[in-house]
């Protein structure tokens, strides 16, 4: 079987998107439900197990999850061809030999990756982690606000409102995820 034959396009997961809606609804609509802050911390973490435990169950990227945990925690017998060790106990690679064709050239897996400096590849990440946060801290800040505000102003249930908001927002980004591959058990030859 080859890639082409046995993968396929996929559009976004619409139970992911559901998960995703009902999980931010969940999130934000905690403060209309549990007045003291630690009882909302508290709340706030069980939103959070139930959607990721729904959304292992319930979705592709979860089954996806699964699969992978099973392939890193199954016996050896289940490992990937190519990585079959030498009678010394070790991989192939180390006994010296070549990869590639006879003439010493060297196979398209074979070529040397591009080198980035570790240090920079840190720092991006750490930038990039540290602009999320903010952006989640400040956005988590503006919904609170924002359901205070409704909530001085009568409204019925101010932060469930937001949370719908949200909600609806983040079920929406999550149908603009790009396609991706998923197997389709067709192997292709008709």
């Amino acid at each position: 079987m080859t890639y082409d034959a046995t993968r396929k396009a996929a559009g976004p997961d619409p139970s992911s998107a559901v998960i995703t809606g009902l999980t931010t609804l969940g999130w934000y609509a905690v403060p209309d439900l549990v007045r003291p802050r630690w009882g909302r911390a508290l709340a706030k973490v069980g939103v959070a197990a139930a959607g990721v435990g729904v959304g292992l169950l319930a979705t592709a990227e979860g089954r996806a999850a699964r699969e992978g945990l099973r392939a890193l925690t199954a016996p050896e017998e289940s490992a990937a061809p190519g990585a079959a060790e030498q009678p010394t106990g070790r991989p192939a690679e180390q006994h010296g030999e070549q990869h590639g064709d006879e003439n010493g050239t060297p196979a398209p897996d074979d070529e040397p990756a591009s080198q980035v400096d570790p240090r920079l590849a840190g720092a991006a990440v750490v930038g990039v982690l540290g602009v999320m946060t903010v952006v989640a801290v400040a956005g988590e800040k503006w919904a609170y606000r924002r359901g205070e505000k409704w909530r001085a102003k009568g409204l019925a249930l101010p932060h469930t409102r937001v949370g719908l908001i949200v909600g609806a927002l983040a079920a929406g980004a999550t149908l603009l995820e790009p396609p991706r591959a998923v197997a389709t058990g067709d192997d292709g030859r008709g």
